[in-house]
């Protein structure tokens, strides 16, 4: 792999817009470790202010949300997105703690998925949509990304 995005809501952040936890340190290995990291976002600019309010934005290459494109989370926009990255899709994971999401990963043709179900035992879901790798946490996106 050499690159990932992450799905920002309820992947990166959790409900009360709190990191999840490891969130900052994974993001820190993988920035290390050379990888190309985006994100998407249904949300519009303030999703932004939130990366940057965590301490997080420098992490980011690219963010798409919903002021850049009318539908951030369809096909012709992760192909983008994965392009401005200087990546191709089969070295490229996705993240995301979402069904749909998965389901589009798969689509996309996204080298890996991996889902995320934040210590939820319910990971059917995830399993449904087809996810490559399901993790109880983010840290453990790292175990799953092989490169």
């Amino acid at each position: 792999m050499r690159a990932v995005v992450f799905d920002i809501d309820h992947t990166i952040f959790d409900a009360n817009r709190a990191l999840h936890e490891g969130v900052a340190d994974l993001l820190g290995i993988l920035h290390g470790l050379g990888f190309e990291i985006g994100a998407l976002t249904n949300n519009d600019h303030r999703m932004l202010v939130h990366l940057d309010e965590a301490g997080i934005r420098n992490y980011f290459s690219q963010v798409l949300c919903s002021d850049h494109t009318e539908q951030p989370k369809s096909v012709e926009s992760v192909h983008r997105l994965v392009r401005q990255l200087g990546a191709s899709l089969d070295e490229t994971a996705l993240v995301s703690h979402a069904h749909s999401d998965i389901l589009l990963g798969k689509e996309v043709g996204f080298g890996r998925t991996v889902g995320v179900s934040h210590g939820y035992q319910k990971s059917l879901p995830l399993e449904e949509a087809g996810a490559d790798h399901i993790v109880g946490d983010i840290p453990s996106v790292l175990d799953v990304l092989h490169w």
